[in-house]
């Protein structure tokens, strides 16, 4: 098993590191947008305030976007989406990418069987999300945090990397599930594309509306920056996370070990 781990963080290492390199970029790209809006964050703020609470809540604006809460939950809010996506994509190419590149039937026929394989694969994939949750974290905290002056919750720059953490677990274990199910890599893809705009769509709809059951439907709301920050995370939230976790990875692992290769 262990040999099997290390051997799955050697191969998806550079796939890593690009996405950490992306993840900088777009980070870094926000710290200057800050830079040359920071005199005048009073005026977008009074200007957002007239627009339609609909329109705000799609661009994740909470709070008042002129103090230092509003605007890391604001650009969290579109940084966090980078994270789900690639935490979806290694999901679906845990195994799905091995059975579309063929290399499934030499990797199952190893004296070990299909469900360590699996597990192996998804705890690499667990150390990798930990490593850009991390990476993430420390980028947000350099270059969305500190230039605002720090927030009053002081905290909350840990829990809210905590939380990254946990949702891109949470979109991981559905990618892996999908791809389990879908037997195609292209329409694993398409389906993951599907479930990620329909949590996008729920959470607004959620936030919005201010039904709670609305909330537990979308994985982008358990542990959403803004609540996160101010009212940490929720023990509910944490236990029924863990457990869709838990129903997904049983359920792939068992229909990976029955699928035809």
């Amino acid at each position: 098993m262990r040999a099997l781990i290390k051997n799955e963080l050697h191969r998806s290492r550079k796939h890593l590191l690009i996405w950490l390199g992306i993840m900088f970029l777009l980070i870094g790209f926000c710290y200057y947008e800050y830079l040359s809006l920071k005199d005048s964050l009073g005026e977008v703020a009074l200007m957002l305030s007239g627009m339609p609470r609909l329109l705000t809540t799609m661009f994740g604006v909470k709070g008042d976007f002129n103090t230092a809460l509003g605007w890391y939950s604001c650009i969290y809010f579109w940084v966090s989406i980078l994270a789900f996506v690639y935490a979806l994509n290694l999901g679906i190419s845990c195994i799905a990418k091995e059975v579309k590149n063929g290399t499934s039937a030499y990797l199952f026929t190893k004296p070990v069987c299909r469900t360590e394989i699996v597990l192996s694969k998804i705890i690499a994939s667990a150390v990798n999300l930990l490593i850009f949750s991390a990476f993430s974290g420390l980028c947000n905290y350099v270059l969305l945090i500190l230039p605002t002056g720090g927030l009053e919750q002081p905290k909350a720059a840990l829990t809210t990397t905590i939380g990254l953490y946990l949702t891109q677990l949470m979109f991981f274990t559905v990618g892996l599930l999908i791809s389990s199910v879908v037997k195609k890599y292209k329409s694993a893809v398409q389906v993951s594309t599907i479930f990620l705009l329909l949590s996008y769509f729920l959470a607004i709809a959620a936030q919005y509306s201010g039904i709670y059951f609305l909330d537990l439907l979308s994985p982008l709301r358990y542990f959403d920056v803004y609540d996160v920050t101010l009212n940490g995370i929720q023990i509910f939230r944490l236990i029924l996370a863990f457990s869709i976790m838990a129903v997904c990875i049983c359920f792939a692992s068992k229909q990976w070990e029955k699928r035809e290769l």
